[in-house]
């Protein structure tokens, strides 16, 4: 795997086909822990992309913190550094004495600490050495083999990292991790494992086009970094993208200048259809087959709405996509007015890198 900043993110949302094996959610944690934040992923910025080896990566993890993901494709594990996609650490992954190859991994966990992960395999008609793998994070080394060859699929730390639950053969099990033994079985895993950030619903707003179908996702803890997996129809290879969502304060508040470029408003008149204005205003003069328009409109905790209009291939020399942030003001029947306008482009030579944000002239 090789791994490339990126420094921006475009418009569209990517999509993703969620799945749920014996009630455990699919990239969610316990209980999200939002603080004073409301993520915004629409406006997400794209950290890192990791390029995999092969055409499809099999599993995502993110720490509780969002400081580490782990990744598995083909067999192969690697823990990178999120903020910096640096590799840490290379595992052995699982195997079999029948096989001349890695089995695939089917499931990944960091333990709440971070200190530790669970490595889930199963490969129908081939018996793992172990179906469940616990690796130590300050060394890459095994710690424990678990589960014998049972077909493990799912897996989860408990709250207090005491214990692992796993998917495995017909039922959910727990097992102590002091002993290493089975402690509990069940018919699915327990509800507090069930409820947690929602990684497919912002995968669907990711300003990200052409992305294509997730093959993994994982959403940290408090709900603001997500590990993308897909291969994008244009990349000869899968890619982990890790994104970093936009944090608004609860108490809302004005675009940041550094970020965007304030510019005169338009003298208009309070509006029932915010996106109609912003399209009417900052959109598309006429259809062109190689310009995308994309439009998304919310609602911010402190009642204003926020829209945001890209506009991405267009036919300059110099600009590549330009994107505005509209703010609107609540005003009487149900109508809203234009507060704050604020624009930043992307651009093609400099004097920034071709996928990086920027109020600055392009060249």
């Amino acid at each position: 795997m090789s791994h490339r900043n990126s420094y921006g993110a475009r418009s569209c949302a990517g999509v993703w086909g969620g799945a749920f094996v014996l009630g455990l959610v699919a990239g969610g944690w316990l209980g999200p822990a939002m603080g004073n934040t409301t993520p915004g992923w629409t406006q997400a910025q794209l950290l890192h992309e990791i390029e995999v080896e092969g055409e499809r990566v099999e599993q995502l993890a993110l720490s509780s913190d969002g400081a580490r993901v782990a990744i598995a494709a083909h067999g192969n594990l690697e823990i990178r550094e999120a903020s910096t996609g640096e590799l840490v650490h290379r595992l052995e992954g699982h195997h079999s004495p029948e096989v001349d190859r890695q089995l695939p991994v089917t499931g990944l966990a960091f333990s709440p600490d971070g200190g530790s992960l669970v490595s889930a395999s199963w490969n129908p008609g081939v018996a793992a050495d172990a179906s469940l793998k616990l690796w130590d994070l300050a060394t890459g080394k095994l710690l424990q083999d678990l589960a014998g060859d049972q077909e493990c699929r799912e897996v989860a730390f408990s709250a207090d990292g005491a214990s692992v639950w796993a998917a495995c053969g017909a039922d959910v099990q727990r097992y102590a991790l002091e002993t290493g033994h089975v402690a509990e079985r069940a018919e699915s895993f327990p509800a507090e494992l069930q409820h947690g950030p929602d990684a497919e619903t912002a995968a669907d707003a990711l300003p990200m086009p052409r992305q294509g179908p997730a093959h993994a996702l994982a959403l940290s803890k408090d709900g603001i970094r997500l590990a993308w997996a897909g291969k994008p129809p244009t990349f000869p290879a899968a890619l982990v993208r890790l994104w970093q969502a936009e944090a608004s304060p609860a108490g809302g508040g004005t675009l940041p200048a550094n970020d965007y470029q304030l510019i005169e408003l338009p003298e208009v008149e309070a509006t029932e259809d915010p996106v109609a204005l912003a399209r009417r205003h900052y959109g598309m003069r006429e259809f062109n087959p190689v310009t995308v328009e994309t439009v998304t409109q919310r609602m911010r905790q402190d009642g204003d709405i926020l829209v945001t209009l890209s506009l991405d291939g267009l036919k300059d020399d110099s600009v590549r996509a330009m994107r505005y942030r509209l703010i609107f003001n609540p005003a009487s029947k149900g109508r809203w007015q234009l507060g704050e306008v604020g624009r930043q482009q992307q651009c093609r030579r400099g004097p920034t890198e071709p996928d990086a944000w920027t109020t600055a002239l392009c060249h």
